[in-house]
């Protein structure tokens, strides 16, 4: 019976340290999507307009995926998005996609942060799980050429986020 117990105990640690190995390296780093292409999905503008990623080609890209019922999103895009683009924007695109939102709030964030990057919504979280998006917010670096350099699972500081720019996309 100690041997059962003993079995399923083990069973239980070495699932819980593969969960916590996965989550921990899903935070930064692209766990076998690195250097695939992006994908072809069409999206929304919050101007209406049809767009896709590849309309990006040329340009380093940094995607944000966001919601107004994530605190550490609605955070992430004045503190670190806003300045980011500030310092930046001139050498890298920057998109903020809006997924599963309300658009009236997700507007009205966007008019209370005072955001100037491009705007889109992902309203179903299709382009969110084709990236690979495990928890909000979910940034993702895409290269000039369209393809996927890193993905980062969570909220990024000012800092974080120019560092991971310049090391990914302009390095």
């Amino acid at each position: 019976m100690k041997r059962l117990h003993t079995g399923r105990l083990t069973g239980l640690l070495l699932g819980l340290a593969l969960v916590a190995s996965a989550c921990s390296a899903g935070n930064s780093g692209v766990a076998g999507r690195q250097g695939d292409p992006i994908p072809s999905t069409t999206f929304k503008t919050f101007a209406g307009e049809t767009a896709s990623l590849v309309a990006y080609e040329g340009t380093p890209l940094v995607l944000n995926f966001w919601a107004s019922w994530c605190p550490s999103c609605v955070a992430e895009m004045s503190a670190a998005f806003l300045p980011a683009q500030e310092q930046l924007g001139d050498d890298v695109a920057f998109l903020g996609m809006n997924i599963q939102d309300e658009r009236d709030k997700a507007l009205d964030l966007v008019e209370e942060t005072g955001v100037l990057f491009d705007l889109a919504e992902d309203p179903d979280g299709s382009l969110y799980t084709a990236l690979g998006g495990l928890g909000m917010p979910f940034t993702v670096f895409i290269s000039p050429d369209g393809l996927i350099l890193d993905v980062h699972n969570g909220p990024l500081t000012e800092g974080q986020l120019v560092d991971r720019i310049n090391e990914v996309l302009l390095s």
